[in-house]
């Protein structure tokens, strides 16, 4: 078992200390999602958004430059139960929904406008994650709109 970590610490290194997670672990989705959105203007981008594979959280920090890692990699692991289910189910829903655009990318399903026109949906599915990585509320989150979650985030 993890030592109870450092709510000062945590929260100086940009981690959540209520969560325990890092809104940095966005910045991976951020990266495809606005790939997705130049796809009507930058078709060129159909093997950038195709090549791309999601990364668990732990896996992002340690190939990432972030000053903390390790702490945020201990907030991870020491994440409140309830927090880390909505989140892991959260990212799941988000991974199914880029996996899918890929198939119907690499099989010609749709104009490249037509799928960069589901960035929004996947915007949305990222301010879910960043609702819950930013404290939002448990049980009704995964009611709410996306929208919803990540204003109530930033007020406790």
């Amino acid at each position: 078992m993890l030592p109870p970590l450092d709510p000062g610490r945590l929260k100086a290194a940009n981690i959540n200390p209520a969560t325990g997670l890092a809104t940095d672990y966005l910045n991976h989705y951020n990266e495809i999602a606005m790939s997705i959105a130049s796809l009507a203007d930058i078709p060129e981008m159909r093997g950038q958004v195709l090549g791309w594979r999601p990364v668990g959280y732990p896996a992002h920090f340690l190939r990432t430059r972030y000053a903390d890692q390790g702490l945020a990699i201990a907030g991870y692991i020491a994440a409140p139960r309830d927090v880390k289910a909505q989140f892991l189910a959260a990212r799941a829903d988000l991974d199914s929904r880029l996996a899918a655009l890929q198939v119907r990318l690499a099989k010609g399903d749709g104009s490249p406008a037509s799928l960069g026109a589901e960035a929004q949906a996947i915007f949305a599915d990222i301010a879910r994650l960043g609702g819950i990585i930013n404290g939002g509320r448990s049980a009704p989150l995964l009611e709410r709109s996306a929208e919803q979650d990540l204003v109530d985030s930033f007020f406790p």
